[in-house]
């Protein structure tokens, strides 16, 4: 029951890690002016849950695999926490979606029907502080308002977006790398617990594969008995090995001890009677 829950797990975690990969990279091919990280963090992810996902169907190499499911979470929970601090704050915050908001922003588009063909041209920027021209690619949304025009530009990261069909489109990636984030901050709690279960199994697999090679390997255990009935059959002994005197040698050969066990009364051929002294003749002498 507890590796059946654990296989949902894997499989919602690899759902997860697949989501990131595919919405990181449909926001970094977008446009050209926004390269997010959040699908590094699906990719690692996305190989750990997969190999978990292996180590908890299949019996051989189990403790293997989780390892290894292990590692790569951990590292996927690492790179997700990067991500996050990455995406969520270093573009998401820096992003000013106000003029786009106001229809402020304007977008140029060459009117070819080449996709690949790069058309630039120089536009008049008007803002409240300054008025200055820029240099615009075809298929370009810019936003003149946030457009320095002293400094050319070069502090202004976000003021416009190549790549992007509309402004409108501008407005929807925002969203996304916002969801992206969230679904790393999702990921990431998400590993820790992955991470935890896959840990356990992994300890008590092992523990089942210690128990079972012990009992394989170990010796029959000595029966036990009780100290009173083993100390009366140390007396039973000691007292069947006991034999009577000489005057009684008739009588117990006429009774033989059950304890003694039986002989055959024939003695083995060509048997030297060595107990037997030997016979000397004594002459009388006058």
């Amino acid at each position: 029951m507890k590796v059946r829950r654990a296989v949902w797990l894997q499989l919602g975690m690899l759902s997860l890690s697949l989501l990131l990969v595919v919405l990181g990279v449909y926001i970094t091919t977008r446009t050209e002016s926004l390269t997010v990280s959040g699908y590094m963090s699906g990719v690692i992810l996305t190989l750990g849950s997969f190999l978990g996902l292996l180590g908890l169907c299949l019996e051989e190499n189990r403790k293997q695999l989780l390892t290894a499911a292990i590692v790569f979470l951990s590292f996927g929970i690492i790179s997700s926490f990067l991500c996050l601090v990455i995406d969520g704050v270093c573009i998401v915050l820096n992003l000013d979606m106000r003029p786009l908001k106001a229809g402020r922003c304007q977008y140029y588009s060459s009117g070819s029907s080449y996709v690949y063909e790069n058309f630039y041209t120089s536009v008049s920027c008007w803002n409240p502080r300054e008025s200055c021209s820029m240099t615009v690619r075809s298929g370009t949304c810019y936003c003149c308002d946030l457009y320095d025009c002293a400094n050319g530009g070069y502090l202004s990261n976000y003021y416009e977006f190549v790549g992007v069909s509309s402004c409108e489109e501008v407005f929807t990636l925002y969203i996304l790398i916002w969801t992206l984030t969230g679904l790393n901050l999702v990921a990431f709690f998400t590993g820790i617990l992955t991470t935890a279960v896959l840990g356990s199994i992994k300890d008590l697999s092992s523990s089942q594969v210690t128990k079972t090679s012990e009992n394989a390997t170990s010796p029959t255990a000595p029966l036990l008995m009780d100290a009173n009935t083993h100390r009366a059959h140390q007396l039973h002994t000691e007292a069947s090995m006991y034999f009577p005197p000489a005057e009684g040698t008739a009588a117990s050969h006429s009774f033989p001890s059950l304890s003694t066990p039986r002989t055959e009364s024939n003695p083995p051929p060509f048997a030297p009677l060595s107990g037997m002294p030997p016979y000397k003749i004594h002459s009388i002498s006058a």
